[in-house]
């Protein structure tokens, strides 16, 4: 009998620790693509006084698909000029070239970043940023094309994330405001789950029509952050999948928008939810890529 008492009492931490399965892969694929399983997408997941709305989460479904675990970095965007300039595609090479001076755009502390973000050897696993979309599914083709030379077997197809393929890689069937399975942005430990502003709280909010914050519940607060981290930081999510909130907002293919929130967003402004404007090329505004493999 106090076996089973205690057993009882362990149920809920062995499933909180089985929550985040080791990641899949594809044969076809390197393991930097982890698979995300066939299942249900929920969209419009709202937050703190959004709830007024009373609107309901949406429920679709997605087939099964890989993405990439981390945003594209400053290193594979060069690997892929490198090879447009080796193969002499010249005015691709031009078109593609990221544009460094949205560091300038931002904030005047942020001037050294023109010339060191990209091109310094420091900053190689760092998210890309400064392409437009245009410029980023140019990157998922030549992809598509240099594994359509390595295997015949099958059809591979990168391309830049719709949102709601983005939305089911972020957080699962959870309906959760953030990747991980709960509404803070500190685990346990007490450390931050995200690169994100620091303002206090993550229920402050960036409201757009006015550019002000606004506070809209109470919360804990959030981490310091000057810039973007590498890559792979902090924890990744259920699927093995690093920073999809914060660090850097990543664009999606089917809206001019980026989602995820940034390194300079509010810790509300870092939710699966949380859209900002990507028409233009932007510091705050990065990629990573999915993948389809049909045998």
């Amino acid at each position: 009998m106090k076996k089973t008492f205690y057993f009882l009492l362990l149920l809920p931490f062995l499933f909180a620790f089985g929550k985040n399965q080791k990641p899949q892969h594809s044969k076809y694929l390197t393991k930097h693509y982890v698979k995300v399983p066939a299942g249900y997408v929920f969209t419009n997941v709202q937050a703190g006084v959004m709830k007024i709305n009373n609107l309901n989460p949406i429920k679709d479904s997605l087939p099964e698909f890989f993405i990439a675990a981390t945003e594209v970095t400053n290193f594979q965007w060069k690997e892929f000029l490198m090879y447009l300039k080796q193969e002499e595609r010249m005015e691709e090479y031009r078109d593609n070239i990221l544009d460094t001076t949205v560091w300038r755009h931002l904030l005047a502390l942020n001037e050294p970043f023109v010339d060191y973000y990209y091109q310094h050897k420091a900053y190689s696993e760092y998210p890309a940023v400064g392409m437009t979309l245009k410029q980023a599914e140019a990157y998922a083709n030549w992809l598509t094309a240099i594994y359509a030379l390595k295997n015949q077997s099958v059809k591979i197809i990168f391309s830049v994330p719709t949102k709601k393929q983005w939305i089911r890689a972020a957080r699962g069937e959870w309906q959760t405001h953030y990747p991980w399975d709960g509404k803070y942005m500190r685990n346990s430990k007490g450390v931050f789950l995200s690169n994100h502003k620091t303002l206090g709280n993550e229920n402050v909010h960036t409201e757009t029509s006015t550019n002000k914050l606004v506070v809209l519940a109470t919360g804990a607060k959030c981490a310091e952050s000057t810039i973007t981290a590498p890559a792979e930081s902090y924890y990744p999510n259920q699927f093995g999948i690093y920073n999809m909130s914060g660090n850097v907002a990543e664009l999606v293919s089917d809206d001019t928008v980026a989602m995820g929130g940034s390194w300079n967003d509010t810790g509300y402004d870092v939710r699966v939810e949380s859209e900002q404007p990507a028409t233009q090329p932007k510091s705050t505004i990065g990629f990573r890529i999915v993948v389809t493999i049909e045998e």
